[in-house]
């Protein structure tokens, strides 16, 4: 809040402004990798609830819905079979997070006019885009791994992912195929 008063202040260099500016995304960052740290602790401590039945087609159908402008940011094709009524029981929050988390990677780790490919069925949710190379599986998955430099995440998403896998004893697998990077979340 001080950074933020500090920048409406009208006298600032333009010096001062890009310190501030910057002291500011650190802060920002910083403060998404605690909490995503905290969001690990709580999953693996079993701090969640997971005997809701939620419907995981609309959830996905939502989930697309709100990352809709990421996607049309990028003019990405999306591609999408979501079988309709496909209800599975489990932690509506932490399904959101994975929805979004793999989603969001689909979507930043794809070049310009890319494809993102979703199927839901009762075997479970499978995730491409585009890609051009394999990423390396044996740090996939691991805490601040990130893929690319490039990113602006912080390498915690796909730990997410595995974590919220894990509590509700599914698996998920990666597979670069046909210029495609494949996420598949079975069941």
């Amino acid at each position: 809040n001080k950074l933020d008063l500090l920048l409406q202040k009208e006298a600032l260099t333009d010096r001062q402004y890009q310190i501030i500016e910057a002291t500011n995304k650190a802060v920002t960052r910083v403060s998404r990798i605690n909490k995503n740290l905290l969001l690990l602790a709580k999953i693996e401590n079993h701090q969640f609830e997971d005997s809701e039945e939620i419907n995981l087609s609309d959830l996905t159908t939502q989930s697309l819905v709100h990352l809709h402008e990421h996607i049309e940011s990028k003019a990405l094709i999306l591609q999408s079979e979501i079988d309709g009524e496909l209800s599975i029981t489990g932690n509506k929050t932490l399904l959101e997070i994975l929805l979004n988390n793999l989603i969001l990677n689909a979507i930043r780790h794809n070049a310009q006019k890319g494809i993102i490919k979703i199927t839901l069925d009762k075997s479970g949710l499978t995730l491409s885009n585009s890609g051009n190379k394999a990423l390396d599986i044996e740090s996939l998955f691991k805490r601040f791994k990130k893929s690319s430099d490039e990113s602006s995440g912080s390498g915690l998403g796909l730990a997410i992912v595995e974590q919220i896998c894990k509590r509700h004893h599914w698996t998920i697998n990666y597979l670069f195929k046909d210029d495609f990077h494949i996420f598949k979340v079975s069941f």
